[in-house]
């Protein structure tokens, strides 16, 4: 048992970029699954990835010789990225973008949204994009929200709701829950049945959580000094099955 939650530590620091605020991200056509606060994401044949200002593409259909074909300027502060289905939702201190790789190796703006400037780990599917804007020192604000968009017209997203968090970093979704990692209070599980009106149904305490990554009924989860790993089959009663700590 041990030795599999080894794995996905390994797997997890493999991942992070410069700081622990960086987990391997993939959805909808991609080769595997990750966390909200990715500066990279592999799309059935490429592999997209960000810095402060640039989205890059490569072409990864032969493994022993990825391809560089694009980059694109997206803006600044650029700090994650998303994928899900044809699009890909990037975000900054100050917004979030949209791309569609219908072309996937020409990405082209769709759309964005403004809002307070904060770091801002994201999560979408075909209707409502959800993202985290946290404060502190690095993200030069003291705002610290879940914000919720609108996005059945990807053109133009709809701000929708806003709820105050105690330090919000890393969420994920299952089905009709998101589960949203709030420094200084724990996991906080919210009911999204309705896309637009997250409810709060469980928090789990004990640990400092800094992402997630839901698998079936496996939440794998970045801590602040290692991974842990939940059963998450009763969304409403979370049983913690082992951690590895550094």
């Amino acid at each position: 048992m041990k030795n599999i939650l080894l794995i996905f530590a390994v797997l997890l620091v493999m991942t992070t970029a410069c700081s622990k605020e960086s987990a391997l991200n993939n959805g909808s056509g991609s080769t595997g699954q990750g966390g909200s606060l990715a500066r990279f994401t592999i799309v059935g044949n490429y592999l997209y990835t960000v810095d402060g200002t640039y989205l890059s593409v490569f072409d990864i259909s032969n493994n022993n010789t990825p391809l560089y074909k694009n980059k694109i300027q997206v803006g600044f502060d650029i700090e994650a990225i998303f994928p899900f289905e044809n699009k890909l939702f990037i975000a900054s201190s100050t917004a979030m973008y949209i791309y569609t790789i219908a072309n996937p190796e020409s990405p082209e703006f769709e759309s964005n949204v403004s809002h307070l400037t904060g770091c801002d780990p994201i999560v979408a599917n075909d209707s409502v994009a959800y993202l985290t804007i946290h404060g502190g020192n690095r993200c030069g604000s003291s705002i610290n929200q879940l914000q919720v968009y609108n996005i059945t017209n990807i053109s133009h997203p709809i701000f929708k709701k806003s709820i105050n968090l105690t330090n919000p970093m890393g969420l994920g979704m299952k089905g009709n829950y998101l589960f949203v990692c709030d420094n200084g209070t724990g996991l906080r599980v919210f009911d999204i049945t309705n896309r637009y009106d997250p409810q709060v149904v469980n928090i789990v305490s004990g640990e400092s959580f800094v992402d997630v990554i839901p698998a079936g009924n496996l939440l794998i989860c970045m801590l602040t000094n290692g991974v842990a790993y939940y059963d998450i089959s009763d969304e409403k009663n979370i049983v913690k099955l082992g951690s590895v700590k550094n």
